[in-house]
């Protein structure tokens, strides 16, 4: 079952399964504020790592809000966030401290050498950024206009330098309710046929306490087993799969936070070298 195939039975039953599993993952809340938007972010230190150059961080990109798929750098594999479409516009790009006041390797004898923009770039950026414990946090609704404005190409050869010192969180396309935010964040958006099973990231993993014994209470199997999956311990989830923090700690938090949003809930996958937040969003 697709939900282009579903009958209005499928879906109210698959829906219905989705609800419930949510609330278990949410502990009861938090209460939908209908006045309130939802969103979900994707972070990456090896998407980071090899950034640039790349083909869809141009100008028009960054400013068009239609959603869109992007390149799969890693090739296929259960949660794999490449399944996702992304708002390159809401999407936020934080640039170094260190990259933007030529400090450190970027000094004057640093092994950077110079930067791929001008301090007339900076003094532009930073009336529009918001500060993120020294450096300059932009949407990309924001940042296009700005690379188009001084003639920086993130396309080019030279911006490769960049890599690790602009980082992005890219902005899952979601409809801005909490309902559909979760569905992203567990992959489980596409329907009970793309459920991941315990055999597709290797057996003998539970989820981690005290997620194990609460998600018996989901009443679907597949969606059960799925997200047993997305909350294995730390330690089961640096092969495959995930872990889930809810609303604690998330390494990518304060940056979140930075442009007013509010952590609902996060995971983690690998030695937390990529997460996925669903966060309420300010406003």
């Amino acid at each position: 079952m697709t939900p282009e195939t579903a009958t209005a039975a499928d879906l109210s039953g698959w829906n219905a399964a989705l609800a419930d599993a949510f609330e278990i993952l949410l502990d009861g809340g938090p209460a939908v504020d209908g006045a309130a938007g939802y969103g979900v972010y994707y972070a990456s230190e090896t998407l980071d790592e090899f950034l640039f150059p790349n083909p869809w961080v141009t100008p028009e990109a960054l400013s068009d809000r239609a959603p869109r798929r992007l390149p799969d750098p890693d090739g296929e594999h259960p949660f794999s966030p490449w399944t996702w479409r992304f708002d390159l516009s809401e999407s936020l790009f934080r640039f170094d401290a260190a990259l933007l006041e030529r400090t450190g390797p970027w000094g004057a004898d640093g092994h950077k050498g110079p930067r791929p923009f001008d301090d007339a770039f900076v003094a532009d950026l930073w009336t529009v950024a918001t500060a993120d414990d020294g450096d300059a946090l932009v949407r990309g609704a924001e940042l296009g206009p700005l690379l188009s404005r001084h003639g920086v190409d993130l396309t080019g050869e030279d911006s490769t330098k960049l890599n690790c010192w602009l980082a992005v969180l890219l902005r899952v396309a979601t409809d801005g309710t909490l309902p559909d935010a979760m569905r992203a964040a567990t992959f489980t958006g596409r329907g009970p046929e793309h459920l991941v099973t315990v055999h597709d990231i290797g057996g003998g993993r539970s989820a981690a306490e005290p997620w194990e014994e609460r998600l018996k209470a989901v009443g679907h199997p597949g969606l059960r087993d799925h997200l047993r999956m997305l909350c294995l311990t730390r330690s089961d989830a640096r092969g495959a799969g995930g872990f889930y923090s809810g609303a604690g700690p998330w390494p990518w938090s304060d940056t979140v936070e930075a442009v007013g949003c509010s952590l609902v809930a996060g995971w983690g996958f690998g030695e937390s070298q990529a997460g996925t937040a669903v966060v309420r969003l300010p406003g």
